[in-house]
């Protein structure tokens, strides 16, 4: 059955207050496979940027038809990809995550532009913080291709916490400290499932528990947007990701 914006009532108001939201079996058996084959090449990666661009067999892959209605869903509808990242937390590579926003984007060349600071480059392409209104304007999509809990380094989030801005450093650990302990909440997932987060929500994951789990988990990490960025800068993947 195709997903339509009609199944996901209440989704864009709920991201709006609480910054994530979880899609229970997003993928069906058919689509995980296909995904996983596509996925093969770069299988004992921990970590490959610019996913969509440099392996356009998981692009084919992806059911742009279920996502495009998410989008719709989210407020979203002209939002493309510009982020694509693949992780996979392994046996070889188990790594702590503490709790911090996602506050950079991928874009084509380097500015000097007012409110774009800290840049960076990885990977040969350009990574730089914009105003917190860019971020806020963006969804990421995350996609599991292994079971992940508690135990098996699962995301975390901090319900809400979006909704406070950019906050660096000390204001990271005030909040967590100030934190109600039902605002965590631990994004436990099946293969196929999807996560929805906005950039600015505070998130973090433990080492993997390797001796009763999984020796992976498997997550492509897609982040869309609609908003156009100062000329003549561009976002570093949207034109180049195929999404038929």
């Amino acid at each position: 059955m195709l997903a339509t914006s009609n199944s996901y009532l209440g989704m864009a108001e709920g991201l709006s207050q609480q910054g994530f939201a979880l899609l229970p079996g997003f993928l069906n058996p058919a689509e995980l496979s296909q995904l996983e084959q596509a996925c093969q090449p770069i299988a004992h990666d921990y970590g490959v940027r610019l996913v969509l661009q440099t392996h356009p067999a998981i692009s084919l892959a992806l059911p742009w038809q279920k996502i495009q209605a998410v989008l719709q869903a989210a407020g979203m509808p002209y939002a493309k990809p510009v982020r694509s990242i693949f992780f996979n937390k392994n046996a070889e590579h188990n790594w702590l995550v503490a709790w911090h926003q996602d506050m950079t984007i991928c874009v084509s060349q380097k500015m000097d532009v007012p409110g774009y600071t800290k840049w960076t480059l990885k990977n040969g392409a350009h990574h730089v913080e914009p105003p917190a209104n860019v971020l806020e304007s963006m969804l990421a999509l995350r996609i599991a291709l292994d079971a992940a809990d508690h135990d098996n380094a699962a995301l975390k989030v901090m319900a809400g916490s979006h909704r406070h801005g950019k906050l660096h450093g000390a204001q990271v650990d005030a909040y967590i400290e100030n934190a109600a302990q039902t605002d965590v909440q631990v994004c436990a997932m099946q293969a196929g499932d999807v996560l929805l987060m906005k950039p600015l929500l505070l998130h973090a994951s433990d080492k993997a528990n390797h001796t009763t789990h999984t020796s992976q988990r498997r997550v492509l990490h897609l982040e869309f947007s609609a908003t156009a960025l100062p000329t003549p800068m561009q976002w570093a993947e949207a034109a180049n990701t195929v999404t038929v």
